[in-house]
């Protein structure tokens, strides 16, 4: 069964795992200028996988990857930069590509969007 849920932003324990090219730690997370407008963190947990994005635009990226069931190759230029950087669809767990776990997510995702889609 799969859930969704959010938390305040809190810098010192969430992070961005879907900004640039990184390395599996992720990028810390700025705390926001106005304290007055509040930051959330979504999180999705389905198929023993529990996805953090930091922004709506963040699920919107997740369904539209997760949406094609086969992707181009992600072998790309490297001009010396460190070999463990890569992007976020490149360090997911093994197996939450696989056809079945695939649909669930997707159906998950397209969930939490309906509950938070309207949120910026």
């Amino acid at each position: 069964m799969a859930r969704h849920w959010k938390e305040k932003l809190d810098p010192s324990k969430h992070r961005d795992f879907m900004r640039g090219y990184q390395d599996a730690g992720g990028l810390p997370m700025d705390a926001p200028r106005d304290n007055l407008l509040e930051s959330w963190v979504y999180f999705v947990e389905v198929a023993g996988f529990t996805f953090q994005f930091v922004s709506v635009d963040q699920i919107h990226e997740a369904l539209r990857y997760f949406e094609e069931k086969v992707h181009p190759s992600t072998k790309e230029y490297n001009n010396g930069l460190e070999h463990h950087w890569q992007p976020w669809f490149c360090r997911l767990a093994p197996g939450i590509k696989s056809e079945a776990k695939r649909v669930k997510v997707v159906k998950a995702l397209q969930a939490t969007l309906i509950e938070y889609g309207s949120e910026t």
